[in-house]
Parts: structure tokens; sequence; C-alpha cells
């Protein structure tokens, strides 16, 4: 049993309650078993209810089988108070340490980020209070789906979640953890050890020993860089009736928006992407049906942000291929071993990520693996993919040091492709901080030698790595005119998600460069405007250009777009602004048109769907809440001008709302992540 908490009691910040999901069954059999916690007569746990101050020190003594030892207590707990003999435990174990007046002030509710640090400060953890603790907690796993929000109450529910995640971690899988890159913070974060308080009296279990913490120097973030790209404005129906852009699948932005929040800084201008960090997450839209490999969904309702306005969702589904159904796939890991690539978060943590991708991988595949630096080489070539003793010993060879050659690695990697070319997937996968020094990095000559290897059939996918260097604008770049996909990999947990879990979208293309125009009807909307994308818009007459390249869509992946919808009034005649030429509508119910694009793989030549869309009467989806919560974060986030009332505050509320089953607990960080933006942002 984990035996670990500590508190520091003594944070003033404004407090909300929520509905909060329920906690696992498991972790409500452990904290039963273990006596943490008992319900009342009929075995009702109240688990909405918040836990005091006294009631948390009972839960901790109880779960490190604690006895009291203390001579003095505080200023206003007395000796008859029912907890006194658990709150002199837990102070004498340094658990708990009150105010600066000497008080406790044992009936007040516990904070999320005090309960967190109670459980971390068991294994000698010690970080900045309060964004450090939760960095490390969501790093460690103890806040795995738990919708924690810094400066609320925790409820007893969640209290049950955190204790049982923490059961499940052994202090040894812990000092691994972060010190080999498991964390999204790992390598960093203002962390370092501690003793627990000397005169500490355990009766049948002894506390773990403190977690050595890994030598950390902070990088330089003044080397990074990001395109910002100017927002999206409203458009004249009437004027403009369409809006044309190509699909994006990247979720970089969302992953570099998470490692900036988890170190205590506020994302950077420009890195933030808002329809990335919309299409991080799975919607549970209908799959596709029929020839297409495609599926459209579109819904309206109103707008969180802006009640007057009207919010419109489109929302597209590739065609899921099972795993076992996949076709076999060549792969080329193309890793940039220079110098650069040094640290845990750099080299290592490609080889852990590559590591995952193998296990998924079987005799179908060839797997090959070219490096740069200085030079370039090819270390192992075409393997089969069962081969996993062969291509794991040749990752674990490789060693950071050199130069940055990445045009003739690029160039390198397409080669072995093409030479170990199967009737399948044919893919590079660039494991890269993008920092191109060697040849010709220009931007324009890397997307000129991109662009030419495109029409081949053999995608380049990127994973970017690494911090303090980092070159977002670039590494996207290459992907779009790769016709692959962005991801940013800040641990292996991400790795996972990536590589494992999503790998068929990552890695099977359903239809290529998927191009969406939706035209509205200026007799119900009067402007629209597209939130993000702003990179990915094309013209009016790209849409029908089959030569114009767009994105490509993976088995399973969704792409969700939202526009924000001034409806014209009743009975209004919309204006076309021009001198010479009238408005003229055409009689109809439709608010607008969903026009979709794609080419089956391999092919030239698109295919056209649509879907039109009426006002709807039912009540508006969970996808339709928690993206258009996403979509608030990230205006928030870019200080966008057309963010109306939105705020952190509401954003936690509407996501909490729309959490849904939340299988990996992807939801439930989202909102941990908000939380912690506004306390930074404050």
């Amino acid at each position: 049993m984990k035996k670990g908490i500590a508190l520091f009691l003594g944070t003033t910040l404004l407090c909300g309650m929520a509905v909060f999901a329920a906690p696992q069954q498991e972790a409500l059999e452990y904290v039963q078993q273990q006596k943490i916690m008992t319900g009342d007569t009929t075995g009702d746990l109240a688990l909405n209810r918040t836990v005091t101050r006294a009631e948390f020190a009972k839960m901790i003594v109880t779960a490190l089988h604690l006895s009291e030892q203390a001579e003095h207590g505080f200023s206003d707990v007395a000796a008859e108070y029912w907890g006194y003999k658990d709150i002199l435990a837990a102070k004498q174990a340094g658990i708990i340490n009150g105010y600066e007046d000497g008080t406790f002030r044992p009936e007040e509710p516990v904070l999320y980020e005090d309960a967190v640090k109670m459980v971390l400060a068991a294994y000698g953890v010690q970080a900045e209070y309060p964004i450090g603790y939760m960095t490390q907690a969501i790093d460690l796993g103890y806040l795995d789906g738990i919708a924690a929000v810094m400066g609320e109450f925790a409820p007893r529910g969640d209290i049950a979640q955190l204790l049982f995640n923490a059961s499940k971690v052994e202090p040894q899988e812990q000092e691994d953890d972060l010190w080999n890159g498991k964390g999204y913070s790992s390598g960093g974060g203002a962390v370092g050890s501690t003793q627990v308080a000397p005169g500490a009296v355990f009766t049948d279990a002894a506390m773990p020993a403190p977690i050595p913490m890994p030598p950390y120097s902070y990088n330089d973030m003044n080397a990074e860089e990001y395109n910002a790209q100017e927002e999206n404005i409203f458009h004249k129906t009437s004027q403009t009736p369409g809006s044309t852009f190509s699909i994006d699948v990247d979720t970089a932005s969302y992953s570099n928006m998470r490692r900036f929040i988890l170190r205590g800084d506020y994302p950077k201008a420009g890195s933030i992407r808002t329809e990335e960090l919309m299409n991080y997450f799975d919607y549970d839209y209908p799959g596709a049906t029929g020839s297409d490999p495609v599926s459209i969904t579109a819904e309206v309702g109103d707008c969180p942000w802006n009640p007057q306005n009207r919010l419109a969702l489109v929302g597209v589904k590739g065609r899921e291929i099972e795993k076992e159904e996949r076709q076999p796939s060549n792969l080329v890991l193309l890793i940039d071993v220079s110098g650069s690539m040094y640290s845990a978060n750099r080299l290592p943590l490609v080889k852990k990520a590559m590591n995952m991708l193998l296990e998924n991988l079987d005799g179908r595949d060839r797997i090959s693996i070219v490096t740069y630096a200085s030079g370039t080489k090819v270390a192992l070539d075409g393997a089969d993919g069962n081969e996993k003793e062969t291509i794991l010993e040749v990752l674990d060879s490789l060693r950071a040091g050199g130069g940055t050659y990445g045009e003739a690695g690029i160039q390198l990697a397409y080669e072995t492709a093409e030479k170990n070319r199967v009737d399948g997937n044919n893919r590079v996968i660039l494991c890269t901080d993008g920092d191109f020094n060697i040849g010709g990095s220009s931007q324009a000559e890397l997307d000129e030698l991109i662009s030419g290897k495109r029409d081949s059939g053999i995608y380049l996918s990127v994973l970017g790595f690494g911090m303090g260097n980092y070159k977002d604008a670039r590494m996207e770049t290459l992907a779009d005119k790769g016709d692959g996909n962005y991801a940013y990999i800040d641990n292996a947990k991400e790795a996972k998600k990536v590589l494992v879990d999503d790998m068929t979208k990552t890695l099977f293309t359903v239809a290529d460069d998927v191009k969406l125009q939706i035209e509205f009807n200026p007799a119900y909307v009067k402007e629209y405007r597209l939130v993000g994308y702003e990179n990915r818009l094309l013209n009016r007459e790209d849409f029908e250009n089959d030569k114009k390249d767009a994105g490509e869509l993976g088995a399973g992946h969704t792409v969700t777009a939202l526009y924000e919808i001034v409806p014209a009034q009743k009975g209004e005649t919309p204006d076309s602004g021009l001198r010479y030429q009238d408005s003229v509508t055409v009689p109809s119910k439709e608010w607008f048109c969903v026009n979709l694009r794609y080419k089956e793989p391999g092919e030239q030549e698109s295919k056209l769907m649509q879907k039109t869309v009426e006002p709807q009467t039912a009540e508006i989806s969970d996808n339709f809440r928690f993206a258009s919560a996403v979509a608030q974060f990230g205006m928030l986030l870019n200080q966008s001008e057309y963010a109306g009332n939105a705020t952190y505050e509401q954003v936690i509320e509407q996501a909490r709302g729309a959490i849904g089953e939340d299988i990996f607990g992807l939801r439930a960080e989202f909102i941990q992540l908000v939380g912690m933006a506004n306390y930074l942002k404050k």
C-alpha cells in the first residue's frame, strides 16, 4: 500500500463548487478496505462533499498508520476536539504545517493543490507551490481521471481517486519516471529532495525514502521559433458567402501548450493554434458509411462566449481501421542525433517513443533507421518488423553530437524509403527539435525538397522533441509539405498517445487532400467567423483545384471546425455592398451547406461530399460543448479580441459538463491545465 502524504495548509484562494466525476469503483473499494473512508449507516460515502482539514488529517494518519507523539498542537485545536490526536500525529510527521499564526483551522475545506502536495511530500518531492506540485502529480499519474482545478475545494470522491492513484505507483517507479522522461516535465521542474520531519512515529509501516531528483538546468526559451498568425475576422455572407480551408490533424500546439503550463510559464505568443487544441481530442462523430472513407456531421447551438450569436460545429471523421486489418508499413525513422538532441527530453525520449512504436509492428512491416548530425548514415536498412532486438540495439547505440545536416538526412531517408517501398503505407518519421544548421536549411529550400517528394506516395510525419531551441514553425511546414502529420512529444505519455493509442490515425491515411468549403445562407447568417485554421485558409477556387495541396486524414481521425455566426434578423435584406449588384437569395430553410473534397490515397482526382444543415431542435451534444470549451481556452490564451465574455471559470464549468467517458483521462487533464493557466495569468 502506498503510505505517503503531506500537506501545506496556508493558501487563501477563491474557491468554487462544481459537479465532479465519480471516482473509479476500484478507488472506492481501496479507500474503504484501508478504512481511509467510511460511509454513513446506509453506506453512502457522500462523494460530492468537500473534505475538511481535520478529516484530511485523519485520512493521512490512517493511510500512514501514524501514532500521536507530539507535545504541542495548534492553538485552535483543543484536546477535546474529535480529530485532536490525528492532527497531532500528522503534525509530528511533518505532514501538516498550519498557519503562521499557529492555527490549523480544522473545519476549513482542503484545496486540490494542498492535497497534491501532501501526497508528493511523502516521497521527498519538493516543488514550487502550487504549480510545481500540480505538475509533479500530473507527471506521476496521481491526478489521472480527476478534473482538479487549483483554488477549488477537493470533494471526497476526488480525494479517494487521488489516494488510489498514488497507491498504484511504487517509490522506485516514481524515481524512474522523474529521471527517465515519463512525466511531462521530466528532466526539469522546480523539484528537489527533502526528508521526512524528525520524530515521526510509525506503527506497522515506514515512510518511503525521499526520491533523489534529477539534476536540471532550465533551457533558454528565447531561441524557440513560432509563426504568429493574424486572427480570422468576421465576413459578411452577402459579400463572401463561402469559407474554404484545408483540414488540420496536427496536435503539436496542444502538447506544447501543456509543456509551457506545467513548467510554470504562460504559453508564448504565436504558439497556440486553436484548431490543434480542439483536434487533440477524439469526438464521438458518426463513422463513415458507404464507399466514402469520410463522414460529415454538423450542429448549431448558442455561442458560449457571445450569447447573442450562434455557433456552428462541423465535424469530419475518417473510417476506422483495426490494427489487425491494416496494410503493411515501410517506415524510415529519420532521427536527429546532433548535439542539440543530447538532453533527456530529446534523443533519450526519441528512443522511448520508437520503442513503443515497435511494439505494434510485426512481420508485415519494414523498419529502417537513418540518422543525421554533421553527416548522414543508414543505421538500419529494411529490417523485418519482427526483428525487434536488432532494431532496439541500433536505437540504443545512437548518441548525440555534432551539427545538424537536416537536408541531407531528409534526402537519404526518402531514398531509403523508396528502396524498401511496400504496397501499403510508406512513410518517413522525422524525430527532431527542428534545428537545422548545416546545408540548405532555409525554409524555402526545405519546402522545395519536401514538396518534390510528395507525389512519390511517401508521406512525411514529424515528431517534435525538446525545448529551448524548438523550431515549431519549421516542423509544421515540413509535415504540411510532406503530406503528413505533426505532433510534439513532451513526454512518454504523449508518445504512447501518438504512436500506440492513435497508431492507425498517425500512420495510416484514408483520405488525401481533404478540403472543406462552407456556403452560408445570407437569409439566416449575416456574418460568420472561422475559429482557428488561420494558416490553413484556401481561396474559393482552390476547392475544385485538384493540384492544390491540402491535409490528409488518418484512420479514425476526427477534425472539428467551429464558426461563430451573427444571425440575420427576420425580414432583413442582405446587403451585397456592391453598386451594380443586389443580393438575391434562394428560398431555403438551410443555414449552410458543408462541401468536402477528398482523394483516395494515391489518386489524382478528388471526390465531392455534401451535407446541408437546417435549424435543429435537439439539445447540443457533448462534442459541441467540449469543443467550444477548448476553443474558448484557445482564444483566452491568444488574448483574442473575439473572446467576448469567455473566462477560464466558464471553460472549466463547460468542459466538466461534457467530460463524457474520457477513457484516457485527457479531458480531465485539460481541465487541470485550464485551472493552472488561470493561476499563471493572474
